[in-house]
């Protein structure tokens, strides 16, 4: 077996550490919902975020030849859009109405429409095989979006529409991927863009939804964590590790998040993790890695 390069070393610890840091993300939020609103979550966040990283961001600044090439402003408020407000705020919806196990395990099926949109948008082509895991994948998918009616929950279930909306939140973040790759703007002017346009939009969701600005203590280290780690971290470590290879195989470290938010759901907040559930987890899986395999 061939070694790998160091540049492809070095993308798959960058996606990997992403992996670990959203995949520890989804029952943190889980348990931090249980205190505070999804959009009072986001705002507080974001502001954190931006707080933590202008001084980075500045640095960067300084430290880039005034020679580079300028970012495309249109692209850039469009990227930051879609991969930070749009995709998030379905995403935490969801998770707020479904289980943090089922939201992961959905979240990590991404790939599947980064597949499609590749197919459409990219104009890529896919073989027998790749069709065939696509089609197994999307059928594990839409058995676990519809897992609450399987089990005999109504059509109008919290859980039923939690898992749609993260299914929404993949679209959007597939799109904000395909089209981040082919961009290629700078990883930390996209992430400092997409943490400041975030506090606006955040901003006048908590005002729509009228809950106040005060936060249980209960939500604050969790808040912190998706600030620090979900957003500075794990953002730009996705960002530079999808830059040093194909956007498709990048898209693979996705669904291991499951294995770190799965065991951590279980033990702490207690979830159940039904065969139905490990059924089309397996399902899943298995669909993503037979169309990527490489």
């Amino acid at each position: 077996m061939p070694a790998l390069s160091q540049s492809r070393f070095k993308a798959y610890s960058f996606l990997l550490l992403n992996a670990c840091l959203w995949g520890f993300a989804a029952p943190i939020i889980k348990y931090s919902l249980n205190f505070t609103t999804p959009a009072l979550f986001l705002f507080y966040r974001y502001l954190i975020a931006t707080f933590i990283f202008f001084p980075i961001f500045l640095l960067h600044r300084a430290r880039t030849s005034p020679h580079a090439p300028k970012a495309n402003f249109k692209w850039l408020i469009t990227l930051a859009l879609l991969g930070t407000p749009l995709t998030l705020l379905p995403l935490f919806y969801g998770l707020h109405a479904t289980t943090s196990i089922e939201a992961s395990i959905l979240e990590s099926s991404s790939p599947i429409f980064i597949i499609l949109g590749s197919l459409f948008f990219l104009k890529e082509t896919l073989k027998p095989r790749e069709w065939l895991g696509l089609f197994i994948a999307i059928g594990g998918t839409l058995v676990l979006a519809l897992e609450p009616l399987l089990s005999g929950q109504p059509l109008t279930s919290l859980s039923l529409k939690g898992n749609l909306l993260v299914i929404i939140s993949d679209l959007i973040w597939a799109a904000f991927l395909i089209y981040s790759k082919k961009i290629h703007l700078d990883p930390i002017n996209l992430s400092f863009a997409s943490f400041v346009i975030s506090i606006p939009f955040f901003l006048v969701m908590v005002l729509v939804e009228k809950s106040g600005f005060s936060l249980a203590p209960a939500a604050v280290p969790g808040i912190v964590y998706m600030a620090i780690g979900g957003s500075i971290i794990a953002f730009w470590a996705y960002q530079e590790g999808q830059r040093l290879i194909e956007a498709s195989e990048a898209a693979i470290f996705t669904y291991l998040k499951p294995a770190f938010s799965i065991p951590l759901s279980i033990l702490w907040l207690r979830e159940p993790f039904t065969p139905l559930t490990m059924i089309a987890t397996i399902v899943i899986i298995s669909g993503v890695y037979l169309s990527e395999k490489r």
